[in-house]
């Protein structure tokens, strides 16, 4: 996450760890003639998006983002969160497309990054992902690699996930995992093309 980012990489949380964990047999064990089998899978699926209520969209904060994210964040097919402090709110990169939405935001300490999408890719006989994290309420995976926390989690029927990045890698504030269930339990719903209300039109 040390640039804005211009693609988002579409892998649903099932299809990610169930390539993470192949480990290859010891030389001496026989294989199984199944697991030598490639890996079959489907076409990407388009989740059933599961609207919040119009009510609920944070007009504060919607309010707080430059009119272009604004625009974005309504156009959006899956529902928008972003977080709700006002310094990651007054320059983000906000980039809905058909599938998918981004948002980024950075101040002078950290950089936060959260990925939206309603596509998912099934792999016939892996069974879905459960986290043995709780996110937001939700089963979740939390990571950290060269610095950046990462967290997964389903929501509103769509995959979410937020990263978190220190300007400086020593900063006590990424060194554990508080920072990030910090910012994801603050997100906020902003809208999207499901919050029908007259005060959502662009």
């Amino acid at each position: 996450m040390r640039g804005v980012p211009t693609a988002v990489v579409v892998l649903s949380l099932s299809a990610a760890f169930a390539a993470c964990d192949q480990a290859a047999p010891p030389s001496e064990a026989p294989l199984d003639p199944a697991a030598a089998q490639p890996l079959v899978t489907t076409a990407p699926v388009i989740a059933a998006v599961i609207w919040p209520p119009a009510a609920s969209v944070d007009r504060s904060a919607l309010a707080a983002l430059p009119k272009t994210a604004a625009r974005a964040a309504r156009r959006s097919q899956v529902p928008v969160l972003v977080p709700s402090r006002r310094e990651l709110l007054a320059a983000p990169v906000l980039v809905a497309k058909e599938h998918w939405t981004s948002f980024w935001a950075k101040t002078e300490s950290i950089s936060v990054s959260l990925t939206m999408t309603r596509l998912a890719r099934r792999y016939p006989g892996i069974p879905r992902f459960q986290g043995t994290h709780a996110v937001r309420g939700a089963p979740a995976l939390i990571t950290a690699n060269e610095g950046i926390w990462t967290a997964s989690w389903i929501e509103n029927g769509v995959t979410y996930a937020l990263d978190v990045e220190c300007a400086s890698p020593e900063a006590p504030a990424c060194a554990s995992d508080a920072l990030l269930r910090e910012l994801a339990s603050e997100l906020v719903y902003v809208g999207g093309v499901g919050a029908k209300t007259a005060g959502d039109r662009p």
